[in-house]
């Protein structure tokens, strides 16, 4: 399998596992110093990432990638980029679609890829 398919294999589960709340997934898939970063902010801290998916206060009821597009900077690290529109319940109750893009660099530890950085900003609606 290629790097660009597993990467997009990759990211597909990690919205997956964001659906599902999921934290065990990113405690696995999440580097030791990760950095998420969005329009709420910037968040260093690997426990409140991780905390933040367990608590899933803002569940997603659908995730729907398109235009992939994988940066291939070595043999162990490389960035992934898409658009992603999302349906959200935000607070738990109000329904919403959103739309973004979504980076993420990955590196490879002891032949696996995790994620060393997350990025998602507001993308415009179609």
């Amino acid at each position: 399998m290629s790097i660009e398919t597993e990467l997009i294999e990759l990211s597909e589960k990690s919205w997956e596992a964001n659906r599902n709340g999921d934290a065990a997934f990113f405690d696995r898939f999440l580097t030791e110093t990760p950095l998420s970063v969005s329009h709420w902010g910037v968040v260093s801290d690997r426990d409140a990432i991780l905390r933040g998916f367990a608590e899933n206060r803002n569940p997603y009821l659908r995730t729907d990638q398109s235009d992939h597009r994988v940066t291939v900077l070595t043999d162990e690290s490389a960035v992934h980029t898409s658009t992603v529109e999302i349906d959200v319940l935000v607070n738990g109750t109000d329904k919403q679609t959103v739309r973004l893009f979504a980076s993420s660099v990955l590196v490879k530890r002891d032949g696996e890829w995790k994620c060393a950085l997350f990025q998602v900003s507001p993308a415009p609606t179609t």
